[in-house]
């Protein structure tokens, strides 16, 4: 009887442990921008002033970008509920897709006009190095792609790399 309230006192101090080490890691996680942010610091190196200009820059990206994201999030579900309806209509489906395509094209002009705005307070010879390392920054920002490393690829329902073909409308 002793053994196990032991054992359970253990247990619980253990999981206490865990989730004391996952809310840690989850609320002092970097932001995805952040290693941009510092590899532009970095590379260009910013001047004091210059760096507190980008963090301006960086927060109002984010902040624009946040809205983006949650105004896609609520494109999507919408979107994967019209799977709920087995007779929806195609061109809900293709004005749901649309309108998901239209929050994106924005997303890619808010960081456009970001980066601009990052090169027009470089000098002339940081707005040389900006120039060789844009692209290197922008895949930084980009989400991941494909499978992590060390997950394999990914396979179709039918074992294949590709999406299952289309039902066919005329049978």
């Amino acid at each position: 009887m002793n053994n196990t309230r032991f054992l359970k006192i253990v247990i619980v101090f253990l999981l206490l442990i865990n989730l004391g080490t996952i809310s840690f890691m989850w609320f002092n996680k970097p932001h995805h921008n952040d290693r941009v942010g510092g590899f532009f610091e970095k590379e260009l190196q910013f001047t004091p002033k210059q760096v507190s200009l980008f963090e301006g820059l960086k927060e109002e990206h984010r902040s624009k970008m946040d809205v983006l994201k949650e105004e896609s999030k609520k494109l999507h579900d919408a979107y994967f509920d019209l799977l709920k309806n087995p007779s929806v209509d195609p061109t809900s489906v293709t004005q749901k897709a649309s309108e998901i395509a239209k929050v994106k094209e924005k997303e890619e002009l808010v960081t456009f006009y970001h980066f601009q705005k990052v090169r027009a307070i470089c000098d002339d010879n940081q707005k040389i190095k900006f120039d060789k390392i844009i692209k290197e920054a922008a895949r930084m920002m980009a989400p991941p792609k494909g499978p992590r490393e060390g997950q394999g690829q990914p396979r179709g329902p039918r074992g294949d790399d590709g999406p299952p073909p289309p039902p066919r409308m005329n049978e």
